[in-house]
């Protein structure tokens, strides 16, 4: 029986690896606002900066509360087996002191009446740690949200060149075919046919390498997204191409398709186009640090002055004493403290805690230049890249016909094969410098979208 049912499962495997190998390649879609969302909501590193945020925000709201009264009840039970007796004089009969079972319950409050606001200090000091770990979680929100769109990018420029380089592979086997056409009937020689063919195995290396660097920028962006692979990312393939495929290129695991290289453009450029600004979480986080620091070092100094504490208790005790009853006892009692010598301890104290705040306030100063010189960086970047798309456009037009010509030149016989090979490359390379251009915009985009102000 038990061989049988692991025939079964046999089986079964069997038939679902079969089913798998002839459903063909996996269809992805993959929308870049789609995946940012996912990588917002699965992100193991920004979820530990929310943590992080409502850890403190909890411990702000516990400083708080110890500026208020404190209530609470307590109880004790205790059994002797000895009680102890008395007597007035020695013809007097004995009196018990107490009783063997001995019982009080009180209620109880305390409540610093007054400590020049130190408590109040430490409770802005949490608050003000609490906000700046909520500026952390903000700056990791947009650190990880840049970090998905250029691995997206990434993805889109290396299917864009698998795309170019299929497409020039097909052009160069059609070449190669028709070269040797001609050298079966003297047209060409045998030099040409071994070139073409040499192009050939070119291309061919360079689109397996094009579908290596896509299928590892794919496992990038899926790991940074914090989801699993949702399919074989080992020979991806754009979509675009499913019917003019090479015939040498292998069946790929995935046909891919990505927004459009311009859809996201209208987008960033909106998100990009406010400057830098008191409100980027970045510099916000280094304020509160130095808001917390500074009141940390105001509650300390505050330790110098009198502290009066209020406390008072109701209850009942049983017994009172050497009288065996219940009474109900009322305590009221105020108290004051103040340090006399500490030998320097509480003045050390708030004076470092007071530098550090300064400290915080330099970090500020050198963090808002360092972030209007990498939003100045990238605008000259951005305004180099959009000066070359109109020549990226040229460039590719001029290169592509002129490859056509010099092929036609070639087969007429006015030019050698090797300068047919050179016309085609630079086509290429116009090709996939003027789509890299397109996407290295984006990025810029990006960049500066995650440096913007509060109207981002």
């Amino acid at each position: 029986m038990k061989r049988n049912k692991n025939f079964q499962w046999v089986l079964w495997g069997s038939i679902l690896l079969a089913v798998q190998a002839n459903a063909g390649p996996a269809r992805l879609k993959l929308s870049l606002n789609k995946m940012v969302q996912k990588a917002l909501t699965n992100s193991p590193k920004l979820g530990a900066a929310q943590l992080a945020y409502e850890s403190a925000k909890s411990e702000a709201s516990a400083m708080n509360a110890a500026e208020f009264p404190r209530l609470g009840v307590s109880g004790n039970y205790f059994y002797q087996t000895y009680v102890p007796a008395f007597s007035v004089s020695p013809a007097a009969p004995q009196v018990a002191f107490g009783e063997s079972n001995n019982w009080s319950a009180w209620a109880t409050l305390n409540w610093n009446l007054w400590d020049f606001r130190s408590q109040h200090a430490l409770s802005d000091s949490a608050s003000a740690l609490s906000e700046s770990q909520k500026e952390t979680y903000e700056a990791a929100e947009r650190q990880l949200r840049l970090a998905v769109r250029l691995a997206y990018f990434q993805v889109q420029i290396n299917l864009e060149q698998v795309r170019l380089l299929a497409d020039s592979l097909s052009l160069s086997k059609a070449e190669y075919a028709d070269i040797g056409h001609q050298n079966k009937y003297g047209s060409a020689s045998k030099v040409d046919r071994l070139s073409a063919h040499q192009e050939v195995l070119n291309y061919q290396r360079q689109f397996w390498q094009a579908q290596a660097n896509l299928a590892q920028s794919l496992r990038d962006l899926y790991a940074l997204v914090g989801i699993a692979e949702p399919a074989d990312l080992s020979s991806p393939v754009d979509a675009r191409m499913k019917d003019n495929l090479p015939p040498e290129v292998e069946n790929p695991t995935v046909w891919l398709t990505l927004d459009g290289v311009m859809g996201s453009r209208a987008e960033l450029e909106s998100e990009a186009s406010v400057p830098p600004d008191d409100s980027v979480p970045q510099l916000k986080t280094y304020t509160y640090l130095a808001d917390s620091a500074r009141m940390a070092a105001d509650a300390v100094h505050a330790q110098l002055f009198p502290k009066i504490t209020l406390a008072a208790q109701a209850g009942y005790e049983n017994p009172d004493g050497p009288i065996l009853s219940t009474v109900q006892q009322n305590i009221v009692s105020v108290s004051a403290s103040m340090p006399i010598f500490d030998w320097g301890q509480i003045v050390s104290d708030s004076d470092s805690k007071r530098k550090q705040s300064e400290v915080y306030l330099k970090d500020l100063a050198q963090a808002k230049l360092d972030l209007w010189r990498d939003w100045n960086k990238g605008k000259d970047n951005l305004r180099s890249l959009e000066h070359q798309e109109t020549l990226n456009e040229t460039d590719v037009s001029e290169t592509r016909q002129l490859a056509k010509l010099t092929y036609q030149a070639y087969k007429a016989g006015g030019t050698r094969f090797l300068e047919v090979q050179t016309a085609n490359v630079e086509a290429l390379n116009a090709k996939i410098q003027a789509v890299a251009n397109d996407v290295q915009i984006l990025m810029q985009l990006a960049v500066l979208s995650s440096l913007a102000g509060s109207s981002n």
